[in-house]
């Protein structure tokens, strides 16, 4: 079994420390830098972590929880957040559990499994771009949770995309397959607004509640981002009323095609009803021998042709008149 990996990124204005160590205990030896970034791979170490860094009990049970919603906890000394990283997989949207401790100058990410959104903060750290070195452990709090709700935008894109490709088809009289699809994209809105929502709570108990952690300048950072949750929030809103109007567009279409063949239909059946009518009449087979009321036409010697012409004739003329009138 693979053992869980834990990366420290040590960092102040002038140096810079990027290693990979063992035990939690190895951590404290960087203490002394501006900022500590440590990001372990797993939950093996969340005992351990626990011990050196008295963190809450109730937080260490979030994190172990399979089903926990996100979540923050402002507690005296410590901030802990509970969030989900959402990532696209063929076929749908797979969402991670990422918990996040804010101690002092430590901040501390623990994920399920390796792989995250925060590789353009480590590139920017490790080579001093931006204003990370400049900035203390709330602005790499601020930034970690931004690239959380940046890496949504994309996914929503693309949501976005496909939506116009299937809004196309289903004008075109999209079949089973197009709604199948519609109902798909409707499920992965609803799993990204289920996902996000929370968000809302989290990052206003952050500047109400958690103030004395942030710096005036990172709750300003904190407000933007709160409104560009409820932005994304609007979009989501906008995208799933687009594919209930996806789902009503394809049912009028789907009407209307019925509509078109009941109309045909009726227009058949409106024609040989006359038809039926005049071969109903010469089926009775009354005996000409008889009476010479009794269908004296049938000896004609053009009876036959001149039955049928007529049933062409009232065909056609039926035919006209329901054209001229718009019905086919």
């Amino acid at each position: 079994m693979e053992q869980p990996k834990i990366t420290v990124f040590a960092y102040s204005e002038d140096k810079f420390k990027e290693t990979t160590v063992k035990t939690i205990e190895e951590i404290l030896k960087y203490k002394d830098y501006n900022v500590v970034w440590v990001n372990m791979e797993g939950l093996a170490y969340l005992q351990e972590l626990k011990e050196s860094f008295k963190f809450h009990e109730v937080t260490i049970t979030s994190i172990l929880r399979a089903n926990t919603r996100a979540r923050v906890s402002v507690l005296k000394d410590h901030i802990f957040l509970l969030l989900h990283q959402v990532y696209e997989l063929k076929g749908g949207l797979k969402k991670e559990r990422t918990a996040v401790f804010l101690k002092d100058n430590f901040v501390i990410t623990i994920q399920e499994r390796p792989g995250d959104v925060f590789n353009t903060i480590r590139k920017n750290i490790r080579h001093g771009e931006g204003i990370f070195r400049k900035k203390g452990a709330d602005y790499l709090l601020f930034a970690l949770l931004n690239a959380i709700v940046e890496n949504y935008i994309p996914i929503l894109e693309n949501i976005s995309s496909q939506m116009e490709t299937l809004e196309t088809k289903v004008l075109k009289g999209g079949d089973r397959e197009v709604l199948r699809k519609i109902h798909g994209i409707r499920r992965r809105i609803l799993f990204l607004r289920r996902t996000i929502f929370p968000l809302l709570e989290i990052f206003r108990r952050l500047r109400v509640e958690g103030k004395e952690f942030f710096t005036e300048e990172t709750q300003r950072y904190l407000e933007e981002l709160h409104e560009h949750v409820m932005e994304i929030l609007d979009i989501i809103e906008n995208h799933r009323e687009m594919t209930n109007g996806l789902i009503d567009i394809y049912y009028s279409t789907l009407s209307m095609k019925t509509n078109d063949i009941i109309r045909i239909l009726t227009v058949v059946s409106t024609i040989f009803i006359p038809l039926t009518f005049i071969t109903g009449i010469y089926g009775m087979n009354f005996n000409t021998r008889i009476s010479p009321y009794n269908m004296p036409e049938l000896n004609w010697y053009y009876g036959y042709p001149a039955t049928l012409l007529t049933m062409l004739i009232i065909a056609l003329g039926m035919l006209y008149y329901f054209k001229k009138k718009g019905w086919l």
